[in-house]
């Protein structure tokens, strides 16, 4: 423990962590609405009737049971934290209510955060056995898209990332069942990241298991899937499950051109309000703006996957998966400002063995802070306000399209690699 102690980066993540702290209190996007409601819900309601109920203060639940059972689990951690602060609030008198009137309103907000707080330090210690460089882990921690996201937000993009992260690193230490496991939990919680399903099977493939080892592997993940569903399923799991990703989790999106995205759609159409933004749906040139979307995607994907195919090294892996997540955001349609946050696990690697340069990680970086930045505007800086909004919307469009240029200068150093 003392060694622990005295150790760089526990240091490193001790500061990390009162700083994402301090600053879950302080500011929350209206998104947790919906995680405060359905966290109570789950709870009033239990898990068999949870989808089915037409109760619910903001949105209908339109994520998988993973996020479910997260926030329910934070529903039930803060009324214990609170409820401890009550007891010691009446059997103490000398203990300042103003503590209890504090953490009335800003206490579930905060824990609501502490998942995503938590996997963003997962993140960075995988990316430390990765490299087997602290400081990998230090920029991953200090880059503000990961803390904004986390911290200011409050969203939970660094949980799905952490257990797809995991799943490669335990894939490359030939753990397959525990890798399938991870891969499926980040599914399980949200679908975002199925985009890496076909670069894990290659791999895995690669390795050459047993048959039997596959499909044991296969079965045995698949049951745990079973059992965390069924409270929910009351019955056979898969086909609830089917239907709900089908009808519910793919389908209750807002389905635009692009949700203020700073890509290449948001440069040629601009972004716009959410309620006037163009319908991917829509025809365009023959197809819709979706198919559209789904072809550049297409031809940017494939030739990553035949390179895995043929090298599945490390390096080459952290390649192919900054390069889809890149991709996916810059080329598909309905992407959200956070979805770029997938690269920068995989970007920061890539930083840190040298293969992408500071100014390319930096510059990165900065779009997609003012991408999340756009429209919210938390904290107020008029500068920047007037520089995203002037011109009507102009700079968002550059920014797109910059974002576009390096996807393309980047596309092009990973084509080198024999």
């Amino acid at each position: 423990m003392r060694k622990l102690i005295r150790s760089k980066i526990f240091w490193i993540f001790f500061v990390a962590f009162c700083f994402r702290l301090i600053l879950s209190f302080l500011i929350w996007h209206p998104d947790l609405n919906n995680h405060f409601d359905w966290g109570i819900r789950f709870w009033q309601y239990g898990p068999a009737k949870f989808y089915t109920e037409n109760v619910w203060n903001f949105t209908w639940p339109n994520q998988p049971p993973g996020t479910i059972y997260m926030f329910a689990g934070i529903r039930k951690f803060f009324e214990f934290i609170f409820g401890i602060f009550w007891i010691i609030n009446t059997k103490i008198p000398a203990f300042p209510s103003i503590v209890i009137t504090f953490f009335e309103t800003n206490l579930y907000p905060a824990i609501l955060k502490l998942p995503a707080i938590l996997a963003d330090f997962g993140i960075a210690y995988l990316i430390y056995k990765w490299t087997n460089k602290k400081w990998a882990s230090l920029i991953f921690l200090i880059n503000p898209v990961i803390w904004y996201n986390s911290s200011v937000w409050g969203q939970y993009d660094s949980v799905i990332n952490f257990f797809a992260l995991l799943a490669f690193y335990l894939l490359n230490k030939k753990k397959l069942l525990f890798a399938i496991i991870a891969f499926v939990l980040s599914i399980y919680i949200k679908a975002s990241l199925l985009i890496f399903a076909p670069i894990f099977l290659i791999i895995a493939i690669r390795q050459k298991y047993s048959f039997k080892k596959y499909i044991l592997s296969l079965v045995l993940s698949l049951t745990v899937v079973a059992l965390i569903t069924l409270p929910f399923s009351q019955g056979e799991p898969f086909f609830w499950l089917y239907y709900l990703y089908k009808d519910k989790v793919f389908i209750d999106q807002l389905h635009v051109v692009t949700a203020n995205a700073f890509n290449l759609w948001g440069t040629i159409f601009g972004v716009k309000d959410s309620a006037v933004e163009i319908k991917d749906f829509l025809p365009f040139f023959g197809f819709t703006y979706q198919i559209w979307g789904y072809i550049l995607f297409t031809i940017s994907y494939i030739p990553l996957l035949f390179k895995v195919y043929k090298n599945s090294d490390l390096k080459v892996v952290a390649w192919t998966l900054a390069l889809t997540a890149f991709a996916s955001f810059v080329l598909l349609t309905n992407m959200h400002e956070r979805y770029l946050y997938p690269l920068f696990p995989y970007l920061t690697i890539l930083l840190t063995t040298g293969v992408v340069a500071n100014w390319e990680y930096w510059l990165i970086t900065t779009i997609s802070l003012l991408g999340m930045y756009n429209f919210w505007f938390t904290p107020k800086i008029n500068i920047i306000i007037s520089f995203l909004s002037f011109g009507d919307r102009l700079m968002p469009r550059i920014l797109g399209f910059l974002l576009f240029i390096l996807l393309l200068k980047l596309y092009t150093r990973y084509n080198e690699i024999k």
